[in-house]
């Protein structure tokens, strides 16, 4: 498979945004849930400030998108497919943790 250098730029700039942890917290909560950010602060056990700033960044890189209603607001995955990148890699690091082998 041949890919573009601006592909292949785009594509580590979306790894370097998932190798944060919290982001990471954030994306599996709102796979199930819209939320405004004092929801998402109750379930992610992180602090506020912490919680938009990593929203601000998962927003600008558009794998989460928001919606303002009245003084609130609420935030969803905007890109479904990324959590299919976090699961594959999870499944990875559980297999390495494991010294499993890797099976398709």
């Amino acid at each position: 498979m041949e890919v573009s250098e601006p592909l292949l730029t785009e594509a580590a700039k979306i790894y370097k945004v998932l190798s944060n942890v919290n982001r990471i917290k954030i994306l599996i909560f709102l796979e199930q849930h819209e939320a405004d950010v004092t929801n998402i602060v109750a379930h992610v056990h992180l602090a506020q400030p912490l919680v938009s700033h990593q929203l601000a960044i998962l927003f600008q890189y558009q794998l989460v998108s928001k919606t303002k209603r009245g003084k609130h607001v609420y935030y969803c995955l905007d890109d479904p497919h990324i959590l299919e990148m976090v699961d594959a890699m999870i499944g990875h690091v559980a297999h390495e943790i494991k010294h499993e082998p890797h099976h398709d």
